[in-house]
């Protein structure tokens, strides 16, 4: 038995919406739940008593539109490439700014303005632009722990944008202060009282 489950969107067999490949994002999540030996050390502590509110759940989404939930999963990561500006290369026709459902991209006195603290890095703006002005950044993942349902749901608290190399690292402190914990309550629970010295 599973004391966990990893949710993903559809960007593993292909979507045209993803941004990011999540193939490695799932191999690196699996490699920290096995290497910390979860199932059995959970399966310690629960036994019997499981219940699907112990289960440990984790969402990866390839874009924005987090079609995995993610901000209803004890742990998920959410892809984001920020675009990447050439103002050479800009002829102002605004197919970006009508593409942008955040709002994050205005023209004021023949410029492109780009507010980052509104962007998802969804790729909406640059998958329009047929001048090559706007391209995709790096890959970057959204944090989201804490997420969950029920009798007092909450969503999941942003902690901040890391790189893939640090999913693992992220996801084993969180296995680790679950397995710590020792306790039967629901992993969202135990985790909001993980503090990730946020991003």
């Amino acid at each position: 038995m599973d004391f966990y489950r990893v949710d993903v969107c559809r960007s593993r067999t292909g979507c045209r919406r993803a941004v990011s490949e999540v193939k490695n994002i799932i191999k690196i999540i699996e490699e920290a739940f096995q290497e910390t030996d979860f199932n059995d050390k959970r399966k310690r502590v629960i036994g019997e008593k499981f219940k699907q509110h112990h289960l440990f759940k984790v969402g990866v989404s390839g874009c924005a539109n987090c079609c995995s939930q993610p901000q209803i999963k004890d742990f998920a990561v959410v892809a984001k490439r920020m675009p990447v500006y050439n103002k050479e290369l800009c002829n102002l026709c605004g197919a970006c700014v009508k593409a942008c459902r955040e709002k994050g991209l205005t023209i004021v006195k023949d410029k492109l303005f780009f507010q980052k603290s509104l962007c998802l890095g969804c790729g909406d703006c640059w998958s329009v632009c047929l001048k090559g002005a706007l391209k995709p950044g790096e890959e970057n993942w959204r944090l989201l722990i804490g997420g969950k349902l029920g009798r007092h749901p909450q969503l999941a608290r942003e902690i901040g944008e890391i790189k893939d190399v640090e999913v693992k690292k992220y996801l084993t402190e969180a296995i680790n202060h679950i397995l710590n914990s020792s306790s039967v309550k629901r992993p969202a629970d135990i985790l909001s009282l993980l503090d990730f010295s946020e991003k």
